[in-house]
């Protein structure tokens, strides 16, 4: 709008101007005098918007131009020259912003009414001072209207604002949320990978192991090949019992328990040949914290049969003040060892429940690390 009004308002102005000298009829010397202010004006007009600072005070000029338009007219008032100062007040409420817009209208309204005081400097009437009362109160209304319109518009622009940056949060809370969901989904992916590791790795190790031995006693005992054979197949079936477990976990159903974690230890034990050796205690655990020292007895026990070619584990766990701990130590190979998918699940679970994993190897292999109770996270 503003563009619009700057290029058609030198053409309103030219028309009142044409208005004024026809209004004036005024001598050639004088109307030469009035076109070169009038001229001066509109140069002035096309000059100022260049001047970024200070664009309220340079409306002064403005007010000056018109003014001495008018101090050449032959009468007190020359309503067309009048005019010219409403033009420029609209002018700068809709370029300006409300505070500068109001500060340039004062300035112009005060040029505009300077005549006024002029003329009742040398005779105060009922005249003068009526026409000083209309144009200060129309002055007064066109400023308050330019102010409201101005105001209404402000309050568009927050909204609009506002609006705008409510839908980049929405937007940006969106995107977070996808991240949130294909994170959520990595985590499930993660956690599945890892409760299929426990299990599935624990009973095909049992499983590697009884194939094995069973070579070795086939040859020396070949009439007791249907009681391996049985057993493997126990062991298989086991570990489809597993997958299955698996599942129960993934879906929160899992009923791991201390009982649990001992038959599970014990079976073990049977299958491999292991001397296994456990200090359990009541515990008194929830389903979860179980589940977590469930899968880490079962994931040492089996690297133990796996890599450290063990003959005997020892295993013991306790609570006190700062949560359950435990102590899984073997009489395998030891040595240098690589933390793989197995030992990774296991600190994982751990920290998920506020704890650590510490592990020693050199003359076997010792981890010990602890949790906190589920009240306690």
């Amino acid at each position: 709008m503003n563009r619009y009004y700057n290029v058609i308002r030198p053409f309103i102005n030219l028309i009142i101007f044409g208005f004024a000298l026809s209004f004036e009829g005024a001598s050639p010397e004088r109307t030469t005098i009035l076109v070169l202010l009038f001229a001066g004006l509109v140069a002035w007009g096309l000059i100022r918007p260049r001047f970024k600072n200070g664009q309220a005070f340079w409306y002064a000029a403005d007010a000056v131009l018109i003014l001495l338009l008018e101090y050449q007219s032959k009468y007190l008032v020359n309503y067309f020259f009048h005019i010219l100062y409403i033009s420029a007040i609209v002018e700068a409420g809709i370029s300006l912003d409300r505070k500068r817009g109001t500060f340039a209208a004062v300035i112009l309204s005060a040029a505009a009414l300077s005549k006024y005081f002029y003329a009742m400097g040398f005779d105060v009437n009922a005249s003068t001072l009526s026409q000083l009362l209309f144009n200060l109160f129309a002055l007064a209304f066109l400023i308050t209207l330019i102010n409201f319109g101005k105001l209404q518009q402000e309050e568009r622009d927050k909204s609009q604002r506002l609006y705008t940056e409510l839908m980049e949060a929405y937007h940006r809370l969106e995107e977070l949320s996808i991240q949130k969901e294909k994170a959520a989904v990595l985590e499930e992916r993660n956690r599945i990978a890892r409760d299929m590791h426990d299990s599935l790795g624990h009973r095909l190790t049992s499983l590697i192991m009884q194939i094995e031995m069973a070579k070795g006693y086939i040859k020396d005992e070949p009439g007791r090949t249907d009681e391996y054979l049985d057993r493997m197949a126990n062991a298989a079936r086991g570990a489809l019992t597993d997958t299955r477990q698996a599942l129960k976990t993934l879906s929160g159903k899992d009923g791991s328990s201390v009982s649990g974690i001992i038959g599970m230890i014990e079976d073990f034990g049977n299958s491999t040949g292991i001397a296994i050796n456990y200090k359990l205690p009541g515990l008194g655990l929830k389903p979860e914290e179980s589940i977590v020292l469930y899968r880490v007895i079962q994931e040492a026990i089996t690297n133990a049969a796996r890599h450290g070619k063990a003959t005997r584990i020892d295993i013991q766990a306790g609570r006190d003040d700062d949560g359950v701990w435990f102590c899984i130590q073997d009489n395998g190979t030891g040595g240098e060892y690589t933390e793989g998918f197995g030992i990774a699940g296991m600190r994982r679970r751990l920290e998920e429940m506020g704890g650590s994993l510490d592990i020693q190897s050199g003359q076997g292999f010792r981890l010990e690390g602890r949790f906190k109770m589920e009240g306690d996270k």
